[in-house]
């Protein structure tokens, strides 16, 4: 996860340089692992544009809502103990309170000790565990974790951005060395009792151009996204598409994905390329992101990052304004953002259920933009939920300030009659702006972050 901030930035095009390559790097007096700086790759297919506009009458099948949430995850430092993260409570606390539980962190080591990460096992959060150096004692002690408190190790990764932090093995160096002590992750992984059934995440940092197969190496293959300029996800008139060039990159080896870092930084710049923005604009794109893998396929992605480690009121180190919360555990807008989305996607009201609720919608939307996109959710009492968003301009890179572009209106028909449509913000409520009764067509503003639709067809069971 954290690594020293780039001093320079320079944008590459030949896309065969690894992307943790591209920046210049200047020393700190503490080791990080992860990601921060400019990332790119030349292809710019969007491999979210089928899902930009729904306009055929075919019903469309519902994700489940909380399969969704369990894509929700975030990064923790719970081995920093100078800082925010020396309180676990609060960080089980926080995570409850957003209504998610996935994490990934570096595997428990000697500092701190074993029993926070048993005590947040305990609270429900489950670890995607990065291995430490010595790999056998790494896979040991995240062993011991399972058998404590057993389900709590949902993945083990293997070595992070080995371009940034080269590792060595085998008698070998670099990448070679990297891909190799992966295949002996995963061996190790695979002869442990105590993780059956733990999936094993793909290293990140190398070539992918240059390696045929994950086979004998990885269940998920693994990137690391973090759009530039303030930029949303996806879609951006200027041709950067930040997360589905991600993707592209390596749909070659046929294998479920995961992205362990995505993110954006509260601290608002001006200039080019690795820029901060202000804590509402790092709200619209943390939700949008969230979203954006969702409709990929990615199994679990993963933000950077909980809490903000230490204070940094001059505003002079990115690195410390990454979080969902600031330093001294008080939530931002991106905070307030999950923890509403989750509440809205969680049945708050139960329904009596007779017989099994129907999975799919056949709404249609018209005068989408290219820029639109759109998931359908369905929470377990049968009710569907319509997330939309457009992925418009939401920075001003040469002033350093917010941007708000006017709301696209597109028209939804909902295929039948819902009884009940009620509109949500999530950027500012978990309590609907507007609803309406017994309609089956309506005409809605998206603006430039999500809005859910939560609807309720008319021959919902138990309704």
């Amino acid at each position: 996860m954290k690594h020293p901030v780039a001093s320079t930035h320079t944008l590459l095009a030949d896309t065969a340089v690894s992307r943790g390559s591209r920046r210049a790097r200047r020393a700190k007096s503490h080791k990080r692992f992860g990601s921060r700086a400019a990332k790119s790759l030349a292809v710019s297919i969007c491999v979210l544009a089928c899902a930009s506009t729904v306009q055929g009458s075919d019903a469309v099948r519902a994700m489940p809502a909380d399969v969704f949430i369990e894509t929700l995850a975030v990064i923790t430092h719970v081995n920093y103990t100078d800082g925010a993260y020396a309180n676990v409570h609060n960080v089980a606390d926080d995570m409850a309170w957003l209504g998610i539980r996935h994490v990934r962190d570096l595997s428990p080591g000697t500092a701190p000790p074993f029993s926070s990460y048993v005590y947040l096992a305990r609270r429900g959060i489950k670890f995607n565990f990065l291995m430490r150096s010595n790999v056998e004692e790494s896979i040991k002690r995240t062993a011991e974790l399972n058998a404590a408190v057993p389900g709590s190790v949902a993945a083990i990764e293997g070595f992070n951005e080995i371009d940034n932090f080269p590792v060595s093995g085998h008698g070998l160096t670099g990448a070679a060395a990297g891909l190799a002590l992966q295949r002996d992750i995963y061996a190790f992984v695979r002869s442990t009792p105590e993780l059956a059934g733990v999936p094993v995440y793909d290293l990140t940092g190398y070539d992918h151009k240059l390696v045929e197969t994950r086979a004998g190496s990885a269940d998920y293959v693994n990137q690391h996204v973090y759009p530039q300029n303030g930029e949303q996800p996806t879609y951006n008139a200027n041709g950067d598409r930040w997360l589905p060039s991600a993707i592209e990159g390596v749909k070659k080896f046929q294998l479920p994905i995961v992205i362990t870092e995505f993110g954006y930084f509260s601290m608002p710049q001006a200039g080019w390329y690795f820029l901060g923005v202000d804590e509402a604009t790092q709200a619209k794109g943390v939700l949008n992101g969230y979203m954006d893998a969702a409709v990929a396929g990615v199994k679990r992605i993963y933000v950077y990052e909980l809490l903000d480690e230490k204070p940094d009121p001059q505003n002079k180190n990115a690195e410390m304004h990454f979080g969902f919360f600031r330093n001294d555990n008080s939530p931002k807008p991106v905070a307030y953002a999950i923890r509403n989305l989750t509440s809205i996607l969680n049945t708050r009201t139960m329904r009596r259920a007779n017989g099994a609720a129907r999975g799919t919608l056949a709404y249609t939307v018209s005068e989408m933009p290219v820029s639109g996109n759109s998931l359908l959710l369905r929470k377990k009492d049968g009710r569907f939920v319509l997330a939309l968003w457009n992925e418009t301009p939401i920075w001003n890179r040469a002033t350093g300030t917010p941007l708000t572009s006017p709301p696209a209106r597109v028209n939804l028909d909902f295929g039948a009659k819902a009884s009940r449509v009620e509109l949500y913000d999530p950027l500012v409520s978990a309590t609907p702006f507007e609803s309406h009764r017994d309609l089956r067509q309506l005409t809605v503003d998206i603006p430039d972050h999500v809005i859910l639709l939560e609807i309720t067809p008319a021959d919902t069971p138990g309704t």
